[in-house]
């Protein structure tokens, strides 16, 4: 069985691509044949996460330049390569582009995955609403308000966004190195934000909440993992503040489960998510997390979370951050793990229902041929 996975935004190390590289790698590939397309020019370290999750990396780096190249480039590729299941993922009928493809190309498993509760070009997303309502098969959604969104009444099924346990577990000896690591002293307060640089995660609005909280705490730090087309943009806004020598942009890293235990907490400002994935990561940590309160609840599994809104100043903000009670982290682990595996977020179980899936559709629609 051919699987070819789409994430419609490129392959970089966000969300998604997490998501489909951590089910990969819990995922038993036995009679399974995985890919992941990259429609950008990839990034070389979510190129090796993908290859690490067991998967191959097939290029068609067109989507964003030359969108009907692309079109015809994928269709050619599904008939030569007699792709059994498309699994498109992404935040908009959008998505058409690969559905259709599909669809000529004679697959007859097409699942359109939805990642978010909103998107960017709502024009043409409501534009091409007509024809993605009828180029999928099946319906996967992060969370029911991404559902609700991508696929109003009709049915879908929710696809929680599972995350290995143990690999983002709070560890006391990672809090020493990678403080050390960071050049940030021990007794450092450390503020983190993981995620791409767009419009989305509104980073400036982050940054001025960091502000606020540097004016009362002169030892307080703000890490910035990832990288985005608005990077630059916001390494110029701190430039200029006051911040400037107490915030860290680490650039795209590989292994941010072993960061997290040097923070202490979290911060996601985004003006709109689906179910963020890092939020389920940085609870699982043990830390708290202050969130917008556009973004869905759904992502609350444990009384770490707590939502503020953005019509707030950041100065309130700051003032949430000040009087979080930071908790005893090894203490807290199991009760917290218990609560992430009854919600549903423990990645071995997700995969292996993920893989029964694939199979019944396979089944279903194809036939029992291998």
């Amino acid at each position: 069985m051919k699987v070819l996975h789409i994430p419609t935004g490129g392959l970089f190390s966000d969300g998604i691509l997490s998501c489909i590289t951590d089910y990969m790698a819990a995922m038993d590939k036995t009679d399974l044949d995985i890919r992941v397309l990259a429609t950008n020019n990839a990034e070389d370290v979510a190129v090796q996460r993908v290859k690490k999750s067991g998967c191959k990396v097939v290029s068609i780096p067109y989507r964003k330049t030359k969108i009907v190249k692309y079109f015809f480039s994928l269709y050619k590729y599904l008939v030569k390569e007699g792709i059994d299941i498309v699994h498109v993922h992404g935040s908009s009928a959008i998505m058409s582009v690969e559905l259709i493809a599909a669809m000529l190309a004679g697959c007859k498993v097409r699942i359109a995955h939805s990642h978010n509760t909103t998107c960017e070009h709502p024009e043409v997303d409501k534009l091409l609403r007509p024809i993605f309502n009828k180029a999928y098969t099946e319906a996967f959604a992060c969370g029911s308000e991404a559902g609700k969104w991508m696929f109003g009444n009709r049915k879908f099924t929710i696809i929680p966004n599972g995350r290995d346990i143990k690999k983002y577990e709070y560890d006391a000896q990672s809090r020493i190195n990678y403080r050390n690591k960071l050049r940030i002293p021990r007794d450092a307060f450390i503020v983190g934000h993981v995620g791409r640089f767009n419009i989305q995660k509104n980073h400036e609005y982050l940054v001025r909440v960091f502000e606020e909280l540097y004016k009362n705490d002169k030892n307080t730090y703000l890490v910035l993992v990832g990288t985005g087309e608005k990077i630059d943009e916001i390494k110029d806004l701190v430039k200029k503040s006051m911040i400037k020598d107490n915030v860290i942009f680490t650039g795209v890293i590989d292994n941010v489960a072993d960061y997290l235990s040097a923070f202490d907490v979290m911060l996601l400002p985004s003006l709109y998510e689906g179910l963020p994935m890092v939020v389920i990561e940085w609870q699982i940590a043990g830390l708290p997390c202050i969130v917008s309160d556009t973004v869905t609840k759904e992502c609350a599994i444990t009384p770490l979370v707590k939502f503020k809104s953005l019509k707030e100043s950041p100065k309130n903000w700051a003032k949430t951050i000040e009087n979080i009670s930071l908790q005893d982290r090894e203490k807290n682990k199991e009760l917290l793990f218990n609560s992430i595996r009854k919600a549903g977020y423990d990645i071995e179980s997700g995969a292996e229902r993920l893989r029964d899936r694939y199979i019944d559709l396979y089944n279903s629609k194809l036939g029992t041929k291998k």
